[in-house]
């Protein structure tokens, strides 16, 4: 019996570092962050409850940016990646990772990893092609569906500003994307956001 194929090398990508708080949040996008590339995380040095995502998007939200200038009761120490909540597709595992496949949609728990966390992870936020998260703290999006009333897969209770996506334009993301629903809430549960797939 032969041994499966290495999987091939994954490929460099982008991050945003936060390397000085200031100010105002204005003024640390304009002073402090800096996008730059990212070298692929080595697979082989995941400890054995990490998984490697790759992003496929993330929310910009006030925590986010209160962080940047220290007026958010949790402030990681720059240098670090922004971006409280993302989601993407698990790459790489751990060794005792055995309940999230390779090719699993996740969504990251901001409260367990990232820059809100506590802990080891806080340097790993969505703002970057890769992240590194502890298993425990991802969530599986559900199975692609066509159904507009995708169940709640987020504890977050205000739409994005924006999104960041290290996704190319020309073709969808293939993770889930969070957002507020448009129309007015027929009951407190569909008032929660929502996370969809593409078709």
């Amino acid at each position: 019996m032969s041994s499966p194929a290495p999987s091939p090398p994954l490929p460099a990508g982008r991050r945003a570092v936060l390397h000085a708080l200031a100010d105002s949040p204005l003024a640390a996008l304009e002073h402090g962050l800096v996008i730059e590339d990212q070298p692929a995380p080595d697979p082989a040095t995941l400890a054995p409850d990490e998984v490697l995502i790759a992003v496929r998007s993330a929310a910009v939200g006030w925590v986010d940016l209160l962080m940047s200038s220290g007026q958010y009761q949790h402030v990681p120490e720059p240098p670090y990646t922004p971006g409280l909540e993302f989601a993407g597709e698990v790459v790489a595992r751990g060794r005792d990772v055995h309940d999230l496949a390779i090719g699993a949609r996740v969504i990251a728990d901001g409260l367990l990893t990232g820059p809100r966390s506590l802990g080891a992870h806080r340097r790993f936020g969505g703002f970057a092609s890769y992240a590194i998260a502890p298993a425990a703290a991802v969530i599986r999006c559900p199975p692609r569906s066509r159904s507009t009333k995708a169940p709640a897969c987020s504890a977050a209770t205000r739409p994005p500003i924006t999104r960041w996506s290290t996704a190319p334009a020309s073709s969808p993301a293939s993770a889930c994307s969070c957002s507020a629903p448009r129309a007015a809430p027929a009951s407190p549960r569909s008032s929660s956001p929502t996370c969809s797939a593409p078709p």
